[in-house]
C-alpha cells in the first residue's frame, strides 16, 4: 500500500538510522523486543482511544496513559543504544 515516493524517501532516510543489533539466541535481548513490541503495541491501542473518545475527562486519561507509555519506550530505547546519563541529557534537551 505504499506508494513509489514513500519507499524511494524511505531507503533515503532510513540507510543512515543507527540501528541496535539484538542477538536473539540472547534471552537478555528477546525480553528486550518483546517488551518494546508491547509497549508500541499498547500506544497504538490507546492513540485508537484518545481519537475516538468524545469525553474531554476520559481522553485526558488516555493521553496520560499515553505519555506513560511514551516514556517507558525512551527508557528501553536508551538502554537497547546504551546511552549514558549525559547523552540522554542531550536527547532530551536538557
Amino acid at each position: 500500500g505504499t506508494t513509489e515516493t514513500s519507499r524511494v524517501m524511505d531507503a533515503i532516510y532510513s540507510d543512515y538510522i543507527p540501528l541496535p543489533n539484538l542477538d536473539f539466541s540472547s534471552p537478555a535481548d528477546v525480553s528486550k523486543h518483546d517488551k518494546m513490541v508491547s509497549l508500541v503495541d499498547r500506544m497504538l491501542e490507546i492513540q485508537k482511544k484518545i481519537h475516538e473518545s468524545q469525553i474531554p475527562d476520559e481522553k485526558e486519561r488516555y493521553k496520560r496513559i499515553a505519555d506513560a507509555i511514551d516514556e517507558q519506550i525512551d527508557e528501553l530505547v536508551y538502554e537497547l543504544y546504551g546511552l549514558t546519563e549525559e547523552e540522554i541529557k542531550i536527547v532530551e534537551g536538557e
